[in-house]
């Protein structure tokens, strides 16, 4: 490109020397020669400039995902929610056929809370089981860490072999020592 922006002037030069001596050239662009030489500046009016603002991208980004979201979510939830109230309304109470046993499910009164508690929700009896199995776990856990406390207490208290630690073997350490002493002493007794 700069050597473009160098050969420009001394192009101009020329074309205007040609243009002057050709006899070819015709009258109206001798009237233009003149203006071959100059340089045209145009300005673009005055007191219009750009105004440099911020960003608003991250606004309209938000406005556009929250009117997506009402439009997919809420609409439809509030569609629903009518025609639940309007056409079905809620349940009453009747009697109920001799032999009969109501699941849990069907003592909800709303349509939509009958729905969720069939479809959705797990039955009370079932939550009630995953409660009580979470309260012995932690329970096994506690009376376990307990034990594990009296043993090293126990076990730095006493000092009755050389064993300064408690592990949950299925045979104690001293019980392994016991072995060891007897198996050595069998081989011993038979070479």
């Amino acid at each position: 490109m700069t050597g473009m922006s160098l050969l420009s002037p001394s192009a101009r030069v020329c074309f205007r020397q040609i243009m002057q001596n050709s006899k070819i050239v015709s009258t109206s662009l001798r009237k233009q020669s003149p203006l071959i030489g100059q340089v045209c500046v145009r300005n673009a009016g005055h007191e219009k400039k750009m105004a440099i603002v911020p960003s608003r991208f991250d606004w309209n980004r938000f406005k556009d995902d929250f009117h997506f979201y009402v439009l997919l979510g809420l609409i439809p939830m509030l569609s629903v929610i009518g025609y639940a109230n309007i056409f079905i309304g809620p349940a009453t109470l009747s009697d109920i056929e001799e032999g009969y046993e109501p699941e849990e499910w069907e003592y909800y009164q709303s349509p939509i809370k009958r729905w969720l508690a069939k479809y959705v929700y797990q039955p009370p009896q079932k939550e009630y089981e995953k409660t009580l199995h979470y309260l012995h776990q932690r329970r096994e856990e506690r009376y376990w860490n307990l034990l594990d406390k009296k043993v090293k207490i126990l076990m730095s208290d006493r000092q009755d072999y050389k064993g300064w630690y408690w592990t949950s073997r299925e045979k104690s350490i001293a019980e392994l020592h016991l072995e060891a002493r007897e198996n050595s002493a069998k081989e011993s007794g038979t070479k």
